[in-house]
Protein backbone atom coordinates (compact mmCIF):
# COMPACT_ATOMS: atom_id res chain seq x y z
CA UNK A 1 0.00 0.00 0.00
CA UNK A 2 3.00 2.32 0.40
CA UNK A 3 4.22 1.73 -3.14
CA UNK A 4 2.85 3.52 -6.19
CA UNK A 5 1.01 1.05 -8.45
CA UNK A 6 3.36 1.79 -11.35
CA UNK A 7 6.38 0.90 -9.20
CA UNK A 8 4.97 -2.23 -7.52
CA UNK A 9 6.37 -4.73 -10.02
CA UNK A 10 9.87 -3.23 -9.79
CA UNK A 11 9.80 -3.03 -5.97
CA UNK A 12 8.54 -6.60 -5.70
CA UNK A 13 11.19 -7.90 -8.11
CA UNK A 14 13.92 -6.05 -6.18
CA UNK A 15 12.59 -7.44 -2.85
CA UNK A 16 12.71 -11.03 -4.10
CA UNK A 17 16.08 -10.59 -5.82
CA UNK A 18 17.65 -9.09 -2.69
CA UNK A 19 15.93 -11.58 -0.34
CA UNK A 20 17.23 -14.42 -2.49
CA UNK A 21 20.73 -12.96 -2.35
CA UNK A 22 20.53 -12.70 1.45
CA UNK A 23 19.23 -16.27 1.53
CA UNK A 24 22.30 -17.48 -0.35
CA UNK A 25 24.54 -16.19 2.42
CA UNK A 26 25.62 -19.01 4.68
CA UNK A 27 27.89 -17.72 7.42
CA UNK A 28 27.86 -18.37 11.18
CA UNK A 29 27.57 -14.62 11.88
CA UNK A 30 24.75 -13.89 9.41
CA UNK A 31 21.13 -14.68 10.22
CA UNK A 32 19.91 -17.69 8.21
CA UNK A 33 17.04 -17.15 5.77
CA UNK A 34 14.81 -20.24 5.55
CA UNK A 35 12.15 -19.13 3.08
CA UNK A 36 11.09 -16.22 0.90
CA UNK A 37 7.69 -15.99 -0.68
CA UNK A 38 4.41 -14.26 -1.20
CA UNK A 39 1.05 -15.13 0.30
CA UNK A 40 -2.17 -13.16 -0.37
CA UNK A 41 -0.19 -10.26 -1.92
CA UNK A 42 2.09 -10.08 1.15
CA UNK A 43 5.80 -10.72 0.55
CA UNK A 44 7.67 -12.35 3.42
CA UNK A 45 11.08 -13.57 4.56
CA UNK A 46 11.23 -16.38 7.16
CA UNK A 47 14.51 -16.49 9.05
CA UNK A 48 16.04 -18.17 12.06
CA UNK A 49 14.82 -17.15 15.50
CA UNK A 50 17.46 -15.40 17.56
CA UNK A 51 17.67 -15.13 21.36
CA UNK A 52 19.75 -12.22 22.57
CA UNK A 53 20.09 -8.44 22.54
CA UNK A 54 20.57 -5.97 19.73
CA UNK A 55 23.81 -4.03 20.09
CA UNK A 56 21.73 -0.90 20.80
CA UNK A 57 21.51 -2.26 24.35
CA UNK A 58 25.30 -2.01 24.66
CA UNK A 59 25.64 1.50 23.18
CA UNK A 60 24.60 3.28 26.35
CA UNK A 61 27.21 4.61 28.80
CA UNK A 62 25.86 2.44 31.65
CA UNK A 63 25.75 -0.79 29.56
CA UNK A 64 29.07 -0.75 27.67
CA UNK A 65 30.75 -4.08 27.01
CA UNK A 66 34.38 -4.63 28.03
CA UNK A 67 36.75 -3.41 25.30
CA UNK A 68 38.06 -6.92 24.44
CA UNK A 69 34.46 -8.09 23.91
CA UNK A 70 33.70 -5.05 21.71
CA UNK A 71 36.72 -5.90 19.57
CA UNK A 72 35.65 -9.56 19.30
CA UNK A 73 32.11 -8.56 18.29
CA UNK A 74 33.48 -6.12 15.71
CA UNK A 75 35.81 -8.77 14.30
CA UNK A 76 32.90 -11.23 13.94
CA UNK A 77 30.79 -8.64 12.13
CA UNK A 78 33.75 -7.75 9.92
CA UNK A 79 34.16 -11.42 8.96
CA UNK A 80 30.44 -11.66 8.15
CA UNK A 81 30.58 -8.53 5.99
CA UNK A 82 33.73 -9.74 4.23
CA UNK A 83 31.90 -12.95 3.36
CA UNK A 84 28.79 -11.07 2.14
CA UNK A 85 30.89 -8.68 0.06
CA UNK A 86 32.75 -11.59 -1.55
CA UNK A 87 29.31 -12.98 -2.49
CA UNK A 88 28.43 -9.63 -4.11
CA UNK A 89 26.05 -8.45 -1.36
CA UNK A 90 26.34 -5.05 0.34
CA UNK A 91 24.22 -4.74 3.51
CA UNK A 92 23.67 -0.93 3.34
CA UNK A 93 22.12 -0.64 6.83
CA UNK A 94 24.78 -1.67 9.34
CA UNK A 95 23.77 -0.24 12.72
CA UNK A 96 23.52 -1.55 16.30
CA UNK A 97 19.87 -2.56 15.83
CA UNK A 98 20.89 -4.90 12.97
CA UNK A 99 23.57 -6.73 14.94
CA UNK A 100 22.63 -9.14 17.71
CA UNK A 101 24.71 -10.47 20.55
CA UNK A 102 23.15 -13.86 21.20
CA UNK A 103 22.59 -15.43 24.60
CA UNK A 104 25.33 -17.99 23.83
CA UNK A 105 27.84 -15.23 23.02
CA UNK A 106 27.73 -15.51 19.23
CA UNK A 107 27.09 -12.49 17.00
CA UNK A 108 24.60 -12.32 14.11
CA UNK A 109 24.18 -9.64 11.46
CA UNK A 110 20.49 -9.28 10.64
CA UNK A 111 18.16 -7.37 8.35
CA UNK A 112 19.52 -7.67 4.85
CA UNK A 113 16.17 -6.16 3.81
CA UNK A 114 17.77 -3.31 1.90
CA UNK A 115 20.88 -5.22 0.90
CA UNK A 116 22.11 -4.48 -2.56
CA UNK A 117 23.28 -7.16 -4.93
CA UNK A 118 26.32 -5.82 -6.74
CA UNK A 119 25.46 -6.08 -10.40
CA UNK A 120 26.21 -3.33 -12.90
CA UNK A 121 22.83 -3.85 -14.55
CA UNK A 122 21.02 -3.25 -11.23
CA UNK A 123 22.88 -0.14 -10.05
CA UNK A 124 20.63 2.73 -9.03
CA UNK A 125 22.53 5.95 -8.38
CA UNK A 126 20.44 8.51 -6.52
CA UNK A 127 18.48 6.01 -4.40
CA UNK A 128 19.17 6.52 -0.70
CA UNK A 129 18.33 3.69 1.68
CA UNK A 130 19.66 3.21 5.20
CA UNK A 131 19.80 4.89 8.60
CA UNK A 132 21.30 8.40 8.33
CA UNK A 133 23.39 8.30 11.55
CA UNK A 134 25.29 5.28 10.21
CA UNK A 135 25.54 6.10 6.50
CA UNK A 136 28.79 6.66 4.66
CA UNK A 137 29.15 9.99 2.81
CA UNK A 138 28.76 8.12 -0.50
CA UNK A 139 25.50 6.59 0.68
CA UNK A 140 24.13 9.95 1.84
CA UNK A 141 25.03 11.40 -1.57
CA UNK A 142 23.14 8.58 -3.33
CA UNK A 143 26.28 7.37 -5.10
CA UNK A 144 27.10 3.82 -6.12
CA UNK A 145 28.32 1.80 -3.13
CA UNK A 146 30.68 -1.03 -2.45
CA UNK A 147 31.61 -2.88 0.73
CA UNK A 148 33.57 0.08 2.07
CA UNK A 149 30.27 1.79 2.88
CA UNK A 150 29.36 -1.07 5.24
CA UNK A 151 32.80 -0.76 6.87
CA UNK A 152 32.26 2.98 7.42
CA UNK A 153 28.95 2.17 9.14
CA UNK A 154 30.61 -0.53 11.24
CA UNK A 155 33.23 2.03 12.32
CA UNK A 156 30.42 4.20 13.66
CA UNK A 157 28.98 1.19 15.52
CA UNK A 158 32.44 0.46 16.99
CA UNK A 159 32.77 4.06 18.17
CA UNK A 160 29.32 3.92 19.77
CA UNK A 161 30.07 0.60 21.51
CA UNK A 162 33.28 2.04 22.95
CA UNK A 163 32.02 5.52 23.90
CA UNK A 164 28.29 5.16 24.47
CA UNK A 165 27.55 7.99 22.03
CA UNK A 166 27.38 8.54 18.28
CA UNK A 167 30.43 10.21 16.72
CA UNK A 168 28.32 12.64 14.66
CA UNK A 169 25.41 14.73 15.89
Amino acid sequence: SQVAPGELAEVKARFFREAEAAGRLSHPSIVAVHDVGEEHDMAYIAMERLEGEELTHYCKPDHLLPIPRVLTVTAEVTAALDYAHRQGVIHRDIKPANIMLLADGRVKVTDFGIAHVVDASQTRTGVILGTPNYMSPEQVAGENLDGRSDLFSLGIVLYELLCGAKPFK
